[in-house]
């Protein structure tokens, strides 16, 4: 993951490259999915969203959710018709 520092269309000062330590944990945040992220260096964590990760940690996103068993799928609420997205953790997966 990189992060350009200063104004992309004039001159960039400087491109910091950040280094992703591990994955901790699967999040869904208004009904997206997203990954808890540990960066090398850095003792917070942020929420980055799966499909950026999967674009450019493809092999980490999918060896993390094979290890740990995950699928994501959508659920339905029958008396309000709302879908939500949800996470689905099983040994037998």
């Amino acid at each position: 993951m990189f992060k350009i520092v200063g104004d992309p269309q004039n001159k960039i000062q400087k491109v910091q490259k950040f280094v992703m330590s591990k994955l901790v944990k699967p999040v869904i945040k208004d009904n997206k999915e997203y990954y808890e992220v540990q960066w090398k260096g850095y003792r917070e964590t942020t929420l980055e969203p799966r499909d950026v990760l999967l674009e450019d940690v493809p092999k980490i996103v999918n060896q993390f959710e094979k290890k740990q068993k995950l699928a994501f799928y959508d659920s339905k609420n029958k008396k309000t018709n709302k879908i939500k997205r949800r996470i689905y953790k099983d040994d037998e997966l």
